[in-house]
């Protein structure tokens, strides 16, 4: 029973992380490795060798418990979020996303309608490409900026971002980290993603603009001629772009990864390359290059699989399994729908990364080592992805996206949009996303027989 000690320290290390994480004044980076190297010690000590699975005649024992770790580190989704940090930055030096904002007021030609559609729409389609708080930090400047030209309240236009953006996030396996973990342990590529969530993500998304449409837009006049006049003439996307040469040429480098994305299986490998071949091509060093990711996360996601791994051999994760698959119902639609509130509440409370970490292993220990199933069922991997996307809008400090839109709102005394109201508004968007995602996953039941 001497595990129970490994058990207890990895279980306050984790909680003590989560705690840090949340605390932006903290140095998470700093107590996540402190946090890890402990609880690895602490397992070597305590966790007796029989739980290890340590072959026989293995002459190091504890150079085998040290690399036995190693298996718990998701490498291929490091080297993934890594280089796509490198290509979206790339993209980002020439202006393509500004480039692509612009484009879409100008089509809008200052209709107001038009604008809030557009944008929503076009916002997320690109979170299904580049980070939630990339998307924010490109479109919600630009969003205020045009609200004041146009002389109307942003807040109807944050909302509709905010509350798109992690719809967006549903509908790749390389659009978040949390993503990104998630289809390289279960193995899912774009085709996956694009086959599966489709009518989601359409349906989702057309149904949370309907509602801001009616709750919101409509109370809101329109601008005049001469404002919509005005912002064809000020936000001219042409501004943007720097060299017209180098703008098209990266325009088709980024356009041809994404591509390699949907036809190839090994999304790491392909990023990985097409950040090279991007850094060649647009004469960069890629050791300079590396200066663009950002390793905090990268430090920080390895420590946390590192402290998962830990509980995963003191048998935590066991027990939790248990735990977790004796309340969960047999019926694989109940369960799935169960595991979708659950998770979408917790992904609210804590951070999307560690939340996905913790359950890709528990969900694993449910069904596959517990109930005998070749491999997680695809009914609960939407329920997982769904909750883990869309259950960050519960609450304002859940999605990333949602803090910088709203420090952006503040600076620029945008009416109506507020911690207080971004609560209110979040959490009433949010039962309405878990509610089209409980009927999506009853729709995907029937289909596949499962009900």
């Amino acid at each position: 029973m001497s595990e129970i000690v490994s058990v207890v320290v990895s279980l306050v290390l984790f909680a003590i992380i989560m705690i840090v994480f949340t605390k932006e004044e903290w140095d998470y980076v700093s107590v996540s490795i402190i946090a890890a190297v402990t609880a690895v010690l602490v397992a070597i000590m305590f966790i007796p060798d029989v739980m290890w699975g340590i072959p026989p005649g293995t002459e190091d024992v504890v150079s085998y418990k040290f690399f036995a770790f190693a298996n718990h580190i998701e490498f291929d989704a490091l080297i993934f979020l890594s280089s796509m940090q490198i290509i979206i930055s790339m993209a980002e030096r020439n202006k393509l996303f500004q480039w692509l904002v612009l484009k879409v007021l100008r089509v809008t030609k200052g209709n107001h309608r038009k604008f809030f559609y557009l944008t929503c729409f076009v916002s997320c389609l690109s979170a299904s490409i580049i980070s939630d708080i990339t998307v924010a930090i490109i479109f919600v400047p630009l969003v205020i900026r045009a609200s004041k030209i146009l002389e109307i309240n942003a807040g109807p236009y944050l909302y509709g971002i905010s509350f798109t953006i992690n719809i967006g996030s549903l509908y790749t396996p390389f659009s978040s980290a949390e993503n990104i973990l998630i289809s390289s342990v279960f193995d899912l590529d774009v085709k996956w993603f694009v086959a599966r969530l489709t009518p989601m993500l359409f349906g989702a998304l057309f149904l949370t603009l309907g509602l801001l449409d009616f709750f919101m837009l409509r109370k809101q006049a329109p601008p005049t001629k001469e404002r919509s006049k005005l912002i064809l003439k000020i936000m001219d996307p042409g501004l943007v772009i720097i060299d017209r040469k180098d703008f098209i040429k990266n325009f088709m480098y980024f356009g041809g990864v994404v591509t390699c994305l949907v036809i190839f299986t090994e999304a790491y490998l392909v990023a990985l390359v097409g950040a090279a071949l991007m850094a060649l091509l647009n004469r960069k060093q890629f050791t300079e290059l590396l200066k663009e990711i950002d390793w905090k996360v990268i430090i920080f996601l390895v420590s946390i699989m590192v402290v998962i791994g830990t509980m995963s051999f003191n048998g935590t994760f066991k027990t939790i399994g248990e735990g977790v698959g004796a309340i969960l119902s047999d019926n694989l639609l109940i369960a799935a729908i169960t595991i979708l509130f659950l998770i979408a509440i917790l992904s609210g409370f804590l951070a999307q990364v560690p939340t996905a970490i913790v359950f890709i292993t528990l969900l694993d220990q449910i069904f596959v080592i517990n109930r005998g199933f070749d491999s997680v069922p695809e009914i609960i991997l939407l329920a997982f992805l769904l909750g883990i996307n869309i259950g960050s809008n519960f609450l304002p400090q859940g999605a990333a996206c949602d803090l910088v839109t709203l420090n952006l709102a503040e600076k620029n005394g945008i009416e109506k949009f507020n911690y207080k109201t971004l609560l209110r508004n979040g959490s009433k968007i949010t039962l309405v996303h878990l509610a089209t995602s409980s009927l999506f996953l009853t729709i995907f039941a029937m289909i596949r027989g499962i009900i």
